[in-house]
């Protein structure tokens, strides 16, 4: 995504709605004055009566955190299309440049912000950039997939303490092989839900490594990931995708 350049158009028709509906349309594009493609805003829902937890003021608008916070995209109608990030929740603060759609932003804060419509505090997943983009420039419901790890975070990765001996990458998948006191383990974690597999059943069978977890058993070579279910000597394969990138640490 680029950052750093753009002037919002003004605004068009805005729809008053409340903190608790979801995405609403607006003009806030630095580059075209098609609405956005709805994302369904969401804000965090509080007993009545009670104040949002942590909130604070921002330029006059209260700001509540997103705990824990989440993925998200931005989303325009028109391809190439730019949307304005901002200093503050409001068309009227300073742009502190612009994102593009498709761009992946972890959500941070949530406000009532101008007009009353939903406004995100972000941070760009790519550039670290942080600021307010409106509610219906994020689409809260795609599947967004974390992005690829740098060779530091790989070397540093779940391991910990221990060695790392292997890291594969599918579509969908980050797979680190860790060497421990006790044998080889396996960490496998869902690059769109975060959700991790752990097991320390893993062998190597001729640079093939192979996780057992039940009944299912994960194999991953410098070629292919691929899961199986095992039943009475019966393999199924369930899934099964290409590795697009692999290390393996040599000591």
């Amino acid at each position: 995504m680029g950052l750093g350049r753009g002037n919002a158009i003004g605004l068009g028709l805005l729809l008053t709605v409340t903190l608790l509906s979801g995405c609403n349309r607006g003009t806030d594009m630095a580059a075209s004055p098609e609405a956005a493609v709805p994302g369904g805003a969401e804000s965090t829902p509080t007993a009545a009566g009670e104040a949002p937890a942590e909130s604070v003021d921002d330029g006059g608008y209260r700001s509540t955190p997103i705990d824990p916070s989440r993925t998200a995209q931005l989303v325009t109608q028109g391809e190439g299309s730019q949307v304005n990030v901002r200093s503050q929740p409001t068309t009227q603060s300073a742009s502190r440049g612009y994102g593009l759609g498709g761009d992946v932003v972890t959500l941070l804060r949530l406000a009532e912000g101008e007009g009353g419509l939903s406004w995100y505090y972000v941070k760009f997943a790519q550039s670290e950039t942080e600021g307010w983009v409106r509610g219906d420039f994020i689409d809260t419901t795609a599947q967004v997939a974390a992005p690829s790890p740098t060779a530091e975070e790989i070397a540093t990765g779940p391991c910990g303490d221990n060695r790392p001996e292997a890291f594969f990458e599918t579509k969908s998948f980050n797979i680190h092989l860790c060497q421990t006191p006790q044998g080889l383990s396996y960490v496998g974690t869902n690059k769109t839900n975060s959700e991790t597999l752990t097991t320390t059943d893993v062998r190597n069978s001729q640079g093939t490594y192979i996780a057992i977890d039940g009944n299912r058993q994960y194999h991953v070579s410098d070629q292919a990931l691929a899961v199986y279910q095992v039943k009475g000597g019966s393999y199924d394969q369930l899934e099964g995708e290409e590795v697009i990138r692999h290390e393996r640490f040599l000591y």
